[in-house]
């Protein structure tokens, strides 16, 4: 079981990742707004960070650098971003994003 932060303002795409997350036995945690991410990372351990590219208010890029900054090693995977860091695209596959959060060992 992995501890995973789910970040997305897209109650659609947390509503399908969230119930598919709990089934495969995750404990996820939704926030809204990477700023929010941020701050549940410093409060708590988190195996992995999946987070919506397109958020409002800070942007994902910005919240990954911080949060890179407080816990280096912490993958976060963005959905429907080209960014250098570990993507899936836009729309999602549910199966692509259960291989994914499977492939991420725990610390």
């Amino acid at each position: 079981m992995k501890k995973i932060i789910l970040c997305s303002s897209n109650p659609i795409l947390i509503k399908n990742l969230y119930g598919m997350l709990r089934d495969e036995g995750h404990s996820v945690e939704t926030t809204e707004h990477p700023a929010f991410a941020i701050q549940k990372v410093m409060s708590s351990a988190y195996d992995l960070i999946l987070i919506d590219s397109e958020p409002f208010g800070l942007s994902a890029e910005d919240a990954t650098q911080i949060i890179k900054t407080i816990i280096p090693d912490m993958p976060i995977v963005f959905i429907g971003s080209d960014q250098n860091q570990m993507t899936l695209e836009s729309p999602v596959n549910l199966e692509e994003i259960k291989r994914t959060v499977h492939s991420i060992a725990v610390y």
